[in-house]
């Protein structure tokens, strides 16, 4: 059993290593894109920064992809509203046991999942419906 709890808290380990992608690695597939950006936008993206006035392209080279992206309204119209939230999985065990007219038995259950409306907002960006930019950031760290 402890060496299930393992096993399971590894298999988690790797595939939350394997979705993510570090700042770098983002830069490095748009490098050319980067290298159009000013000395000031470069530094944030590299720090995991957000401005005011920044398009998809630098948001997500900054952060990486929304955890969940809407619309709204707004007196403006429409806008697109990206998420970033806490996604860390929760991790669940479970243990039954049934006794029957052939025997009993006894079964071990593991289980991950994570839920995005059940997590931790960190920041929320709200993008200019004319503009396609950043016309409004929140950060809940």
């Amino acid at each position: 059993m402890k060496t299930q709890k393992i096993l399971s808290l590894l298999i988690i380990a790797l595939f939350v290593a394997g979705c993510a992608s570090s700042t770098n690695q983002r830069i490095t597939r748009n490098e050319a894109l980067f290298n159009t950006y000013t000395p000031a936008e470069r530094k944030m993206i590299r720090t995991g920064q957000v401005a005011l006035g920044f398009d998809p392209d630098q948001v997500r080279m900054s952060l990486g992809d929304p955890s969940r992206e809407t619309t709204i309204e707004t007196p403006a119209g429409k806008a697109v509203v990206w998420e970033y939230r806490d996604l860390s999985p929760s991790l669940g065990f479970s243990l039954g046991g049934g006794i029957g007219t052939r025997g009993s038995g006894v079964g071990l259950g593991t289980g991950v999942g994570v839920n995005p409306n059940n997590t931790k907002l960190l920041k929320r960006l709200t993008f200019d419906r004319r503009t396609g930019e950043v016309s409004r950031f929140e950060s809940y760290n």
